[in-house]
């Protein structure tokens, strides 16, 4: 942990910083398919990657010529997603060990994530962190996305921590960018979701890393 030089607190992300969600997201929609009888293409991930859920729940319907409503395919989908946060998907490499350690030396830590608050409880308290947190912060609660500073500005408020002393830690570019730029330090977290981002990513972050285990 030398590399978190003066560190008071430290603000995570939670899929594909965390969480080792990123794989489950590009299969959901082909896996919902498969439930259905349906035999989903073989890069649907991919072509589904850069749309909103809405978005690539009509491609599907219109693909796939399914007589359902966006609606009820999407609650289908966020209950097959719901199932797997509470009982299936793992923690990344080190982030349990990397997590217990730094509540040992009363490092503030919090949670700012995309996802649903309920969603991110369930699988955080599965996995054995959630009560070493300060707090889980969404950007549905605070009224904007990662693009814009408001959801890592009230995580620092809520901390308590100086912003010079407090780190990002985010798997996504413009996260990170929006971090960076916000005046944090920030910690680049390898993903293979984001590996073509890989290379931009090193160079905007104070340090990178492909693993927390390299933190212990």
């Amino acid at each position: 942990m030398n590399k978190l030089k003066n560190v008071q607190g430290i603000i995570f992300d939670m899929d594909g910083t965390l969480i080792d969600s990123m794989p489950m997201w590009e299969n959901i929609a082909s896996e919902y398919l498969k439930i259905k009888g349906f035999t989903p293409e073989e890069n649907l991930g991919a072509i589904l990657k850069k749309m909103s859920l809405r978005q690539g729940t009509e491609y599907v319907i219109d693909t796939y010529c399914i007589k359902e409503t966006t609606e009820k395919i999407i609650e289908g989908i966020n209950k097959l997603v719901i199932e797997k946060y509470e009982k299936e998907l793992p923690a990344k490499e080190g982030v349990v060990e990397l997590i217990r350690r730094l509540a040992e030396k009363k490092v503030a830590m919090c949670v700012a994530t995309a996802s649903d608050y309920e969603v991110a409880k369930l699988c955080l308290e599965r996995i054995g962190v959630f009560n070493y947190l300060k707090g889980v912060y969404t950007c549905d609660h605070i009224g904007a996305g990662k693009d814009e500073p408001a959801i890592f500005e009230h995580a620092l408020r809520e901390l308590g921590t100086q912003k010079e002393n407090t780190y990002v830690f985010e798997d996504s570019l413009h996260a990170l960018e929006t971090a960076k730029n916000a005046g944090f330090k920030v910690v680049g977290v390898y993903d293979e979701a984001s590996g073509d981002e890989e290379e931009r990513i090193r160079q905007r972050s104070d340090f990178y890393i492909t693993t927390m285990a390299e933190l212990l």
